[in-house]
């Protein structure tokens, strides 16, 4: 803001109008909370013709197949809630698939490095733990988690395998995820075995199980997929399969 200005300054040709009406909401502040917004955007989910008790259930089909009960969420890439509608979208899946298995919000920790403070705060408000930098980009987990990670890019997704890369630490993790398989589907060997050898090996032993598909929010829950790993045949892999050189 600029500072006060002279004294010496003068209304030396002041003609008087007539005073403008005002226009109703033109100067109206808007005190809707990030908060507001996702209760709001709560409400819209449940009203999507079943498609959250659809994830719901596919969920459920996941923690049972892959023999998981997580203790924790790790949610990695989410964006920000505050000003992203989508954002705010996977959130409200978050938050719902996490009431529905008896989750409590001090067990689920976030991280993006675009969080704003809005956002903390809003995540305070829910009783999430917000990591910091350092936390937040050391993904090596020692309990059973769910990686909620929408619409991540491929290096982070091989970061997070590679730093599980243990049959108990992948067995350990249910993803909710971009399918993997279409990353070796739409790529060439050569860049996978550069940029993502371990994505590329796990991928044969992964089950996947689809989000049905949201009329309402078709931008924030395309391509997601709940995956984790078939431990049988991934336990029979023998040395060379586990092996990884540190260029990678």
């Amino acid at each position: 803001m600029q500072g006060s200005k002279s004294s010496s300054f003068a209304y030396d040709s002041f003609t008087r109008v007539s005073p403008r009406k005002r226009r109703r909401g033109k100067n109206r502040v808007d005190a809707t909370t990030p908060s507001d917004l996702l209760t709001r955007l709560k409400e819209e989910l449940k009203a999507d013709g079943g498609w959250s008790l659809g994830c719901k259930e596919i969920f459920h089909e996941a923690l049972r197949g892959a023999c998981v009960e997580p203790q924790k969420v790790l949610c990695l890439g989410l964006g920000s809630p505050s000003s992203s509608r989508e954002a705010r979208a996977q959130l409200a899946l978050l938050s719902y698939l996490c009431a529905s298995s008896d989750m409590d919000a001090a067990d689920v920790f976030v991280y993006d490095p675009v969080f704003t403070a809005a956002d903390r705060e809003l995540f305070q408000t829910l009783g999430m733990r917000c990591l910091d930098h350092d936390q937040g980009t050391v993904h090596a987990l020692d309990c059973p988690t769910i990686l909620y990670m929408p619409h991540c890019d491929l290096k982070l997704y091989e970061r997070v395998i590679r730093a599980n890369w243990t049959l108990q630490g992948l067995c350990n993790v249910v993803f909710l995820a971009n399918r993997f398989r279409d990353y070796v589907d739409n790529n060439a060997a050569s860049r996978l075995e550069t940029e993502a050898p371990c994505l590329m090996r796990l991928v044969q032993f992964t089950e996947s199980r689809a989000l049905p598909t949201s009329e309402a929010f078709p931008g924030a829950f395309n391509n997601l997929s709940f995956q984790y790993v078939s431990r049988t045949p991934l336990s029979l892999q023998g040395d060379p399969f586990w092996l990884l050189h540190k260029s990678c």
